[in-house]
């Protein structure tokens, strides 16, 4: 059975979610401009909403495509706005051409929406995805995280994996499970351990017992991936992307940022002028993998070096909504040389 499609009017007291699964309250009133919606029975909140921010229904829900935060900074107020050229956000143009273009009867029906990777579920659902099974990393090669290579997995035991190097003399390493930072793109399982310190530390002929490894640093280390990682590590090692991160300067704290790449993978991106573009897909070696909508799916390849803010919930690239398309749009992986090519602006 499929989502039902709704009029516009039919629209009051249906709840709200924003994009990180967060009530907004009910629908209110509408108007051809916005949505107003309200939070709380005793101390209510109002949101003005404009329009063109919903992405549709769920049957249940109506869907708008900013997270609570967003709304809340942009959109709270008592009233509604008396002047709707002030109170409508820089890029907001294009976000309703884009969404007229997607979904012509937008004027008339909210359009069906199936809220895939929205909800915390999904969201934890997909990122079991991203794990791979204990029993799949026997034969991949085992990095140091100063990227020397030390071998392939042998095999995995319940505390820790056996790495051996070498064909005719070979060395056995025995490494603990939770000094596994995970696994990259081009399927090296990677330590949080240094090369010097895997061959001091776990460098043997044969075995440990599990209680040897149990020192207070590494149940500190077994404590903070699981915090990190929860129930993660119980099955496999979580996927990490082939570089550490990257260093940005916040341009509304002067801070410096150190983005991990596997944290953003779900997370939402935005123009230089403020208009959402959709989700990080994956992330690869040089750009990031981004997929707008539901129904008619668009995926941008946008190297990592447009990049250029990330406020916890949302990353920042420098390129207007307008050229997003045009330049980044395509329906298979740039090569090397594409990828500089886009990054030169």
């Amino acid at each position: 059975m499929g989502i039902e499609v709704i009029s516009w009017d039919t629209v009051i007291d249906k709840k709200v979610k924003s994009s990180d699964d967060q009530d907004l309250g009910k629908v209110h009133t509408i108007t051809n401009d916005f949505v107003q919606t309200k939070e709380g029975l005793v101390s209510k909140n109002y949101y003005f909403i404009p329009k063109y921010y919903v992405q549709g229904y769920d049957g249940e829900h109506i869907w708008v495509s900013l997270t609570k935060d967003d709304v809340k900074n942009k959109f709270e107020r008592d009233n509604a706005p008396a002047d709707l050229k002030e109170f409508l956000p820089k890029g907001y143009d294009e976000k309703r051409a884009s969404t007229i273009k997607e979904h012509p009867e937008f004027e008339k029906q909210v359009p069906s929406f199936s809220p895939v990777g929205q909800s915390s579920a999904d969201i934890a659902s997909q990122k079991e995805k991203l794990t791979m099974p204990w029993e799949n990393v026997i034969g991949k090669k085992f990095k140091s995280i100063d990227e020397h290579d030390i071998g392939e997995i042998k095999s995995v035991f319940s505390a820790f994996v056996e790495v051996e190097d070498g064909v005719i003399r070979k060395d056995r390493y025995y490494i603990p499970k939770y000094y596994i930072e995970g696994y990259d793109n081009e399927n090296h399982v990677i330590s949080s351990l240094t090369k010097e310190n895997i061959k001091e530390k776990y460098k043997r002929d044969g075995p440990p017992l599990e209680s040897e490894l149990e020192t207070q640093e590494y149940l500190e280390r077994k404590q903070a991936q699981d915090d990190k990682h929860p129930q993660v590590f119980v099955n496999g090692i979580p996927f990490m992307a082939k570089e550490p991160g990257v260093l940005l300067e916040s341009q509304r704290t002067g801070e410096l940022l150190n983005i991990p790449w596997e944290e953003v993978i779900f997370k939402r991106v935005k123009t230089s002028d403020d208009v959402d573009i959709g989700d990080i897909e994956t992330v690869a070696n040089e750009y990031i993998v981004v997929r707008e909508g539901v129904g008619k799916i668009r995926r941008y390849y946008i190297p990592k070096s447009q990049i250029n803010n990330y406020d916890g919930s949302s990353l920042y690239v420098a390129v207007p909504s307008g050229l997003v398309s045009a330049k980044f749009e395509r329906e298979s992986p740039p090569t090397p040389e594409e990828v500089k090519s886009l990054s030169g602006g």
